[in-house]
């Protein structure tokens, strides 16, 4: 007769231990095997395609005990030929998701130590959107060459947090929510300017129907005591994106010594009516 109460009896485990170390081991090694095989650049490949994104890199090798890294990773942008890639030359630490491993959906955490600091990346792909999440520690802008070639001399060091779903048909109708803080910034606005100091900036935003909301943007430390809110239309190719801020800014008494030329030049002197800065993101007008 079945003795459905050995399972629960201590004698029971001890007399078939062997067989559960050999079955837990046997699932170890088929999961090892089986994230080793994991195809991690054609997966990343086919999620970045989708945003007008090409990945390639040049080597693959394992990473014990479940991943892989990929050596030489760029990742640029097909929507303007001829700009700086949005990575180079970078390593990046994969493993996969449960689920991709158990039913074959491209499901991907990816880690890389990046600019000084790291970024550590979730996406999975699910009922026609990519669904990202994402978490940044330290990045050092002035190690972004792509910045400077873009003629944007900025610096700090970016940390932050961010989650949403993407969907593939057309991005810009994503939705999701981030969070943003910059240490240390300056901002050089032209070759022959004295350099902004921005001191520490603390961001908040959300996504929905295309429109990238600005909930928050603060800084302080720095040059100016700054506090912004607006939006973000966005466009498939992000330099068409039309921006609409307001800005209030408050300068120190040392900024409006060393910075009084370039506080003369504003439309209005600073004070409590704010600043709107609406237009194109490459070129936004200043009112």
């Amino acid at each position: 007769m079945l003795d459905i109460r050995a399972p629960f009896r201590a004698d029971y485990w001890r007399d078939h231990l062997l067989t559960v170390v050999y079955v837990g081991a046997g699932l170890l090694f088929f999961f090892i095997f089986l994230a080793a095989d994991f195809p991690y650049g054609e997966a990343l490949s086919s999620m970045a395609a989708p945003f007008g994104l090409s990945l390639t890199y040049k080597d693959r090798q394992s990473s014990l005990p479940l991943g892989a890294e990929l050596d030489g990773v760029t990742l640029t942008n097909l929507l303007a030929p001829g700009s700086p890639p949005l990575l180079e030359n970078t390593t990046l630490t994969l493993t996969p998701g449960l689920v991709s491993l158990l039913f074959a959906r491209p499901s991907i955490n990816a880690r890389a130590e990046l600019y000084g600091g790291f970024v550590t990346l979730g996406l999975s792909r699910a009922r026609g959107a990519i669904r990202v999440s994402i978490e940044t520690s330290n990045l050092d802008l002035g190690r972004y060459n792509a910045l400077l070639k873009m003629g944007v001399n900025l610096r700090g060091f970016v940390s932050g947090n961010g989650a949403g779903s993407i969907p593939e048909v057309d991005p810009t109708l994503g939705n999701g929510q981030l969070h943003l803080t910059v240490k240390h910034c300056t901002l050089r606005v032209a070759r022959g300017f004295p350099m902004l100091k921005l001191g520490d900036l603390d961001g908040a935003a959300h996504m929905a129907g295309g429109m990238l909301q600005i909930d928050s943007l603060a800084a302080h430390g720095g040059d100016f005591e700054v506090n912004a809110t607006g939006t973000l239309k966005l466009a498939p190719d992000l330099s068409d994106s039309l921006l609409d801020l307001r800005v209030k800014l408050v300068p120190t008494a040392a900024a409006r010594t060393r910075l009084g030329f370039l506080i003369q030049m504003l439309p209005h002197p600073p004070g409590p009516e704010p600043y709107l800065i609406r237009g194109p993101i490459t070129a936004p007008a200043i009112s």
